[in-house]
């Protein structure tokens, strides 16, 4: 591509737009309008959103999909306000491009009291440095070109955020063509590859009943495909971890469930840990991770590989690009592992749980109907609480189609991750889970779905306040304002509510809610205030000791 005819602004959007990006995520603001301008006249399409959490979040839920997200803001008010959700993607690798309108280079000559300003004009771009892997300002239009081909680039290379600030008046100037180096592509260090797979392989060879946790990374650098023929033709099995749940297909008869310490179902985590050989490719190992300090995992037998280390057992290989690692693992002579009996295959039908009509809802049941009602080709999207820890054992058909900020862990990520979960995939309807206390932060958003003719099924799970922290440590800071939530299709003139306290309820509204594909329901799930999974229940006991001084007593 040439910038031969371009202005800052017709290059930025075309440039991206080759890179894959079909639409963009933002709210205007007068330093960012000549920018809204030239996004408005180019190939990609704006999704004007209510808030700009919710713009960062649903840039995010886009990309998780489609590979590349854009969220486009004004000046501090809007980058500042939008940080969080940018924090989130830095935090588990989604790659976002932040292109924030500013002021312009005679302003930042003269220094004025300019609205919008903090300390410094620089104090928006400082700050996103934390939380983006590249950024530039655009102050010369001559080294334009490049800078964006920069920070597009290394946020595609690193599956992390990047930030582009376009001052207001440089966006519209001719650009130059930019200066695109040859940088070759990372390879590994020969030796400290073949020593690597040497080490690997005696201990594969040596190990009765070794286990593969494939996490989130394969999914973010494309390489799901290369660890699932490594387990396939190892004959190993394979757990996922709720950050990448989904990323395996769960009908996969080598998987074996998520793998989350404590919080895991019990078989699975038995498995995981008593394996003698466990490989973990592309994991974060958080605290989320290890079930929050509750895994059993022993280092001597554990394999750790990704894009920054390779680790097995006590010894770390530098130099090595985990491709590269993988193709080999692949290309070698391990010999299969026998048969093994798998704890938790996939069922061949999910079944209706059994109830009787006027029988309170529970989060367990209420998951269990979700599974057996939802269409195989859902994308389920999940905000923190018992609307993740209690998907664990939601069993989805299709790859890819489980998002979750399952480390990160921001309330209020569901609902505009879902609804860019469904822009980049229209043909996969969203099952949005999200808890009352997330929704009353973002779930205005609907206004948007509704705006774009999008049709999510929301399913908010009212247990009367903050449930996690009740498990972790109760008080009367725990609760918030009660809602009237059905009441807000009326507010935003779109979509269906329902309120299911019973489970005939809650399966009557699920069947007329999954039968109209083109609107848009919210069903408010309402389930006693004490009530949680098992799993979220084994959290909070775990948290609670670190966290209540009373329980630490």
């Amino acid at each position: 591509m040439t910038a031969a005819s371009h202005t800052v602004g017709s290059f930025l959007f075309d440039y991206l737009y080759q890179q894959g990006v079909e639409h963009a995520f933002g709210i205007p603001g007068d330093f960012a309008l000549p920018t809204f301008r030239w996004l408005d006249k180019s190939p990609i399409r704006l999704i004007n959103m209510t808030h700009e959490p919710s713009v960062g979040f649903a840039a995010d839920g886009y990309a998780r999909v489609h590979g590349l997200g854009v969220a486009v803001v004004t000046y501090c008010v809007g980058g500042l306000n939008m940080l969080n959700s940018v924090a989130c993607a830095y935090a588990e690798k989604s790659p976002v491009i932040v292109i924030s309108g500013g002021p312009s280079p005679s302003d930042r000559k003269a220094d004025p009291l300019l609205h919008h300003k903090v300390r410094t004009f620089d104090t928006q771009r400082r700050i996103f440095d934390e939380v983006t892997c590249a950024s530039a300002v655009l102050l010369d239009p001559k080294t334009a070109a490049s800078e964006i081909v920069r920070v597009v680039r290394e946020v595609q290379a690193q599956c992390r955020p990047g930030y582009i600030e376009v001052p207001f008046d440089v966006v519209d100037m001719p650009i130059e063509p930019p200066a695109l180096p040859n940088i070759p592509l990372p390879v590994s260090e020969p030796e400290n590859l073949a020593a690597a797979i040497e080490d690997l392989t005696q201990m594969v060879e040596q190990a009765k009943n070794p286990v593969i946790i494939a996490d989130v990374e394969l999914h973010r650098h494309n390489l799901t495909d290369l660890a699932v023929d490594i387990a396939q033709k190892f004959n190993i099995p394979i757990a996922a971890t709720l950050l990448s749940k989904s990323v395996i297909s769960e009908q996969n008869p080598l998987y074996i469930g998520v793998y989350s310490g404590g919080l895991s179902e019990p078989q699975t985590q038995q498995f995981v840990e008593q394996s003698d050989c466990v490989i973990m490719l592309g994991a974060f190992i958080t605290d989320m991770f290890l079930g929050f300090f509750t895994a059993d995992l022993n280092r001597r037998k554990t394999v750790i590989a990704t894009t920054e280390k390779i680790q097995i057992g006590l010894r770390r290989y530098d130099h090595v690009v985990f491709s590269e690692f993988l193709e080999k693992l692949l290309a070698s002579n391990l010999r299969p592992k026998p048969a093994f009996e798998n704890p938790v295959r996939f069922p061949e039908k999910n079944l209706l749980p059994q109830f009787t009509p006027d029988e309170p809802v529970s989060i367990e049941k209420f998951f269990a109907m979700l599974g057996a009602m939802m269409p195989e080709d859902a994308t389920v999207v999940c905000d923190t609480g018992d609307a993740l820890i209690g998907a664990i054992n939601l069993r989805t058909s299709q790859r890819k189609n489980f998002i979750a900020d399952a480390y990160y862990l921001s309330m209020g990520f569901a609902v505009p991750a879902g609804l860019g979960a469904m822009v980049a995939n229209p043909d996969s309807r969203a099952m949005i889970i999200v808890g009352d206390g997330a929704f009353q932060m973002t779930g205005i958003e609907l206004s948007t779905a509704v705006k774009e003719g999008l049709a999510p099924v929301v399913f908010l799970l009212n247990n009367d306040g903050y449930g996690t922290q009740r498990n972790i440590l109760d008080g009367p800071f725990n609760d918030i304002q009660p809602w009237d939530y059905t009441k807000i299709c009326e507010l935003i003139q779109g979509g269906k509510g329902y309120r299911a306290d019973t489970m005939q309820k809650l399966k009557s509204s699920m069947e007329e809610a999954l039968a109209d594909m083109d609107t848009m329901a919210l069903i408010e799930v309402v389930v006693p205030r004490n009530d949680s999974s098992r799993s979220l229940r084994r959290l909070g006991e775990e948290l609670g000791k670190l966290r209540d001084a009373e329980k630490k007593k």
